[in-house]
C-alpha cells in the first residue's frame, strides 16, 4: 500500500476490482503543444432505486443530485448508476448532466449504486480537486447512517481498475454541460466565489480543449498510473502559479530488469508491460553514467516507479521492483529517463513552488534517504 504525501488526505481506495508566470527562467504562458491526455448480486438499497436492468423500457430517468458534501449526507442522497450508459443527471435542479463512465457506448459497472462527492484537499490552487462516486453497500443501509454507509464504502474505480473514477475540476469549467455541478458546488459552499473567479482566470489563459487525453496532476508530488512501455507521456500540471495544458513530457518510457535479477535464469533484459505507479523525483547524478550526458552531480528530474500493478511474466518469473522502487529507463537499459531543470521550467513541468516541493522531499539534508525513497501520495490519476 503506498504511503501519504503529506499534502495528500484521502478515503482508502481498494485494489483492483473493479496562467501567467514571470518569474525568471519560468515562463507558463509558453505556446505548447496540447496533445493532452465485489461484484456479484446487490440487493435494492431502497425501494426508489432500481436496477437498470430490471427497469422497463422508456424515457431516460433524471437522477436527481442535491448535494455533493461528503460531511453532510442523508440518504436520499444516494444514486444508482448500476449498467446506465450516461446517466442523465440534474444537478439541484439545474440542467440534465450526461455522466460517461469511459468510453461513450460503457455502462457503470453493476455495483455503482452510492454518493456523488467533491474531493478536494486543503491548500491546494485553484482548479484542484474532482467530482467522485463513492460506492456503498446495501446490506448496510438498514442499521447505519448515510455518514457510515459513506465511511464504510469504496470510491469507484475506473474501467482499468487502479484510478478513482472522477471528474475533474478542470472539466468543470471547459464543459459546458458540467456547468450544473459547478453550480451546486457554489450554492453548498463547497467552492467560494474567489476560488471560482480565480479558477476562471487561471482556465481562460489557457488552451484546455486536449485537456481529456491527458493525466492531471494537482500537484508535482502526486502519483500517476501509466502504462510502460510507453511512447509518450502526456500531463497537464496545476501549480500555485499556473495551470500548464497538456504537454508531451516524455517520449520511449520503459523498465526492464536485468538478468541478475531473475533467479536460476540466464535471460537476458526483460521488458515490462503494464501498469505502473509512478511520481516526479529530484536526483542528483551519482555518476557520468547514471544518465545519458549528465555529468556527476548535476541534479535532473526523473520518474520513479513505485509499484508494478500488473508482475505477472510470460516467462512465469514474476517481475518485481528492487527496494524502494527504480527509475523509468529511456530506450537503452544502460541510462535512466531525465529532464534537465531548464527544459523542465521551460516548458512548465516545473516551476518555483513545484521545484520547492520536490526539494524539500528529495534533495533536503534533513531528510533520511529511506523517507524520501518510500513517501508518496495514494494513487490519484490519477
Amino acid at each position: 500500500m503506498l504511503q501519504q504525501n503529506a499534502r495528500f488526505s484521502s478515503p482508502s481506495i481498494s485494489p483492483r476490482a473493479q496562467g501567467i508566470l514571470s518569474t525568471q527562467g519560468v515562463y507558463c504562458d509558453h505556446p505548447l503543444n496540447t496533445v493532452s491526455t465485489p461484484h456479484g448480486s446487490v440487493q435494492v438499497l431502497r425501494p426508489m432505486f432500481t436496477s437498470a436492468i430490471q427497469r422497463a423500457p422508456g424515457p431516460p430517468i433524471k437522477r436527481p443530485v442535491n448535494n455533493l458534501d461528503p460531511k453532510h449526507l442523508n440518504m436520499s442522497d444516494i444514486i444508482d448508476f448500476q449498467e446506465v450508459i450516461q446517466p442523465r443527471v440534474s444537478f439541484a435542479g439545474a440542467t440534465v448532466s450526461r455522466l460517461r463512465y469511459s468510453v461513450p457506448k460503457t455502462p457503470f459497472p453493476p455495483h455503482s449504486r452510492g454518493f456523488l462527492y467533491y474531493h478536494s484537499r486543503p491548500g491546494f490552487p485553484p482548479g484542484a480537486g474532482e467530482i467522485r462516486f463513492r460506492v456503498v453497500d446495501p446490506r448496510l443501509a438498514e442499521s447505519h447512517s448515510a455518514a457510515d454507509l459513506f465511511a464504510n464504502g469504496r470510491d469507484l474505480l475506473e474501467h482499468t481498475g487502479y484510478k478513482p473514477w472522477r471528474i475533474h475540476m478542470l472539466q468543470l469549467y471547459t464543459t459546458r454541460e458540467y456547468a450544473p455541478i459547478r453550480q451546486l458546488l457554489r450554492t453548498q459552499g463547497l467552492i467560494d466565489a474567489a476560488w471560482d473567479h480565480e479558477t476562471e482566470q487561471r482556465v481562460s489563459a489557457v488552451n484546455l480543449d486536449n485537456l481529456g487525453r491527458s493525466t492531471i496532476l494537482d500537484t508535482i508530488s502526486d502519483t500517476l498510473v501509466t502504462q510502460l512501455p510507453i511512447k509518450t507521456l502526456n500531463l497537464a500540471f496545476i501549480h500555485d502559479e499556473c495551470i500548464v495544458p497538456a504537454t508531451k513530457v516524455a517520449w520511449n518510457l520503459n523498465w526492464r530488469d536485468g538478468p541478475e535479477t531473475v533467479e536460476g535464469s540466464d535471460a537476458h533484459w526483460r521488458v515490462y508491460q503494464g501498469s505502473a505507479v509512478v511520481r516526479f523525483e529530484l536526483k542528483k547524478a551519482e555518476t557520468n553514467k547514471m544518465f545519458y550526458r549528465v555529468k556527476e552531480g548535476e541534479v535532473v528530474l526523473v520518474l520513479r516507479i513505485v509499484e508494478l500493478l500488473d508482475q505477472a511474466s510470460p516467462d512465469g518469473v514474476p517481475f518485481r521492483l528492487p527496494e524502494g522502487g527504480d527509475l523509468i529507463q529511456g530506450l537503452s537499459p544502460s541510462f535512466y529517463w531525465f529532464m534537465r531543470l531548464d527544459k523542465a521550467r521551460k516548458y512548465g513541468v516545473i516551476t518555483p513552488s513545484s521545484f520547492k516541493i520536490l526539494e524539500e522531499l528529495y534533495l533536503d539534508d534533513r531528510a533520511s534517504t529511506e523517507i524520501a525513497a518510500t513517501k508518496s501520495p495514494l494513487i490519484l490519476t490519477a
